[in-house]
């Protein structure tokens, strides 16, 4: 069985062959001048976290989207629950859930249709 060991930085570093990309899109960051690298692969970011390059550094980043779509909203019927935002990016909601309009001007987190 392969474990993870500690790299630089107190960050989990897979073994090779463990390297596993996290779900999501990286958002765009500004370039480091110092070419900072603070990981080489999704897999030494902790939780949901992925390592997001900008020019020629590297930084473990929450991600900004999820796969699949958000649903389609059909208003000729009333939407139930709550109208506010309960969310700002798809990483703020758990597992495969998105954040998606709600019906009311407002986002929740939705299951996605693929």
């Amino acid at each position: 069985m392969k474990t993870k060991m500690w790299g630089p930085l107190g960050l989990k570093q897979a073994l090779p062959g463990q390297e596993a990309e996290k779900v999501g899109a990286c958002p765009e960051l500004a370039e480091d001048v110092n070419c900072t690298q603070e990981c080489a692969s999704d897999s030494e970011c902790r939780d949901n976290l992925k390592c997001c390059r900008a020019g020629c550094s590297a930084a473990c980043t929450m991600p900004n989207e999820k796969q699949g779509s958000c649903p389609k909203i059909d208003i000729s019927y009333p939407q139930l629950g709550l109208c506010i935002d309960q969310c700002h990016t798809d990483s703020e909601c758990p597992g495969q859930m998105k954040c998606c309009l709600n019906g009311c001007g407002k986002v929740s987190c939705v299951t996605p249709t693929f």
